[in-house]
């Protein structure tokens, strides 16, 4: 007899004789079985599967989809033979891309991660980014937007470029990347408003620890007049930087980081730094005042000296802070002498202070202005629309839908026309004529006996701008 070991595969020898022998122990194993069951051999047999019942109202097999095939490429480059080594050879490939103001996004979609730094770069390194914006209509400032690129726009369209840039910023890898780049990045702060996007984005680039970069494109940013954009982006500067910021740069958010009390130094430079925002040093000198009420002889010094600031808000916030304070001399009064350049610039920081005055819910001074017009009083002439639209019928015949009155009011009820916009309006004189967004005020100065005084004034409201 043959031994087998577990595992192993042999082949067995069968003889037709033990066939046999195997064949009629089945069957007389089966008849055994069959016997002792009670059946009989000649009636066994398989019963054949049975129908299934029809199923009544089956709703039918729903049709095979049909898949969508892939939407064609709108590139074709083989990338893994494409070079890339070089601006040129990125340029080339731009070139192969050839993205237009349609389908550009499409296109830079289909480029692969790993292709899409050298590009990035070369797009970078090729500039051209400052898109044209039509102006807006005279007489009638409006904020405007950089337009999109008309959808035939191709490589050297300024328009698509920005766009592109804007992509290519957000695939810079590394810090050298970010070196290699430096160039373009500065010229992109540099744009001036209404690009603000595209600056950003330049700046986002930098790493949050680069903080010598970081600040570098603020302040060419706020030095371009991107004013909003390089103060949002102050927040991830540590300590030092922000104190660079301010001082130095003077963006003037960074007052908003720091504070009066833990940076003093910072904040009493701030009231007297001119090109700071006037805001920004006006709010400096309302929380030093706050922090400090008995306003030490430094604060006092800086307030003195921000009197005579070229800005009337600030120049009008630091009297406001020192006759709060007891001290008369800087009321604001009438300047002596004949000058109208003197008597405008007292009227605009007048303004200002008494815009402050009134909303300071504890003050109930009267006016000042009754101290700079006549003992007659103040003639006003209004021009006024007859409808809210701007528009109406010429009522007075002189071809001038707006309608003429003429009035003295007397010197004692004498007070400025809506304050808060002869505020706006002083920001923007030219001579004694001022002009708001809403209103052309034209300012009458009279000298009497060797004095000026503000005789006059004529109010004219201005038809609202049209709807771009």
């Amino acid at each position: 007899m043959a031994h087998y070991k577990l595992g192993e595969t042999q082949a067995l020898e069968v003889s037709p004789r033990d066939v046999a022998s195997t064949s009629s122990f089945v069957k007389i194993s089966a008849l055994a079985w069959l016997a002792a069951c009670g059946g009989t051999p000649q009636g066994a047999g398989i019963t054949p599967p049975r129908a299934a019942a029809p199923v009544i109202d089956a709703a039918p097999a729903p049709p095979p989809v049909d898949e969508e095939p892939a939407p064609a490429l709108r590139i074709s480059i083989d990338w893994a033979t494409t070079p890339l080594a070089t601006d040129a050879d990125a340029n080339a490939v731009w070139a192969k891309i050839a993205p237009t103001g349609d389908d550009w996004e499409l296109k830079l979609g289909e480029v692969p991660v790993a292709y899409a730094r050298p590009l990035a770069i070369a797009m970078l390194h090729g500039g051209n980014f400052a898109c044209p914006v039509p102006p807006a209509p005279a007489g009638c400032p409006r904020e405007v937007e950089v337009p999109d690129p008309a959808p035939t726009a191709g490589l050297d369209d300024p328009c698509l470029r920005r766009l592109l840039a804007l992509w290519a910023t957000s695939q810079l890898v590394d810090d050298v990347d970010i070196a290699t780049v430096m160039d373009s990045l500065r010229a992109i702060a540099a744009l001036p408003p209404p690009e603000s996007q595209l600056v950003a984005a330049a700046i986002d680039a930098i790493g949050e620890d680069d903080h010598d970069r970081r600040l570098e494109l603020i302040a060419i940013a706020q030095r371009a007049g991107n004013r909003d954009v390089a103060g949002s982006k102050l927040g991830k500067l540590d300590e030092a930087h922000l104190i660079e910021a301010v001082q130095k740069h003077h963006v003037s958010a960074g007052l908003e980081v720091l504070s009066a009390q833990g940076h003093r130094a910072v904040y009493l430079s701030a009231i007297n730094d001119e090109a700071l925002d006037p805001r920004a040093r006006a709010t400096a000198i309302g929380e030093l005042v706050e922090a400090e009420p008995a306003l030490p002889p430094d604060l006092t010094k800086a307030l003195a000296t921000a009197t005579k600031a070229k800005d009337c808000l600030v120049a009008a916030t630091a009297s406001r802070a020192l006759v709060t304070h007891g001290d008369q001399r800087y009321l604001p009064r009438r300047p002596r002498g004949r000058s109208a350049g003197a008597m405008m610039r007292a009227l605009c920081v007048l303004a200002s202070y008494e815009q402050l005055q009134l909303a300071d819910e504890s003050d109930e001074s009267p006016s000042l202005l009754p101290g700079y017009v006549p003992a007659k009083g103040l003639e006003i002439v209004t021009n006024r629309f007859t409808t809210e639209s701007g528009w109406g019928d010429d009522n007075d015949g002189d071809g001038d839908p707006r309608t003429r009155n003429e009035f003295l009011m007397p010197r004692a009820q004498v007070s400025f026309y809506e304050v808060e916009d002869f505020v706006r309006a002083f920001r923007s004189c030219k001579g004694t004529t001022c002009t708001s967004s809403d209103r052309q005020y034209e300012l009458g100065l009279k000298t009497i006996g060797g004095q000026s005084y503000l005789a006059r004034i004529t109010i004219t409201e201005l038809p609202s701008c049209p709807i771009p």
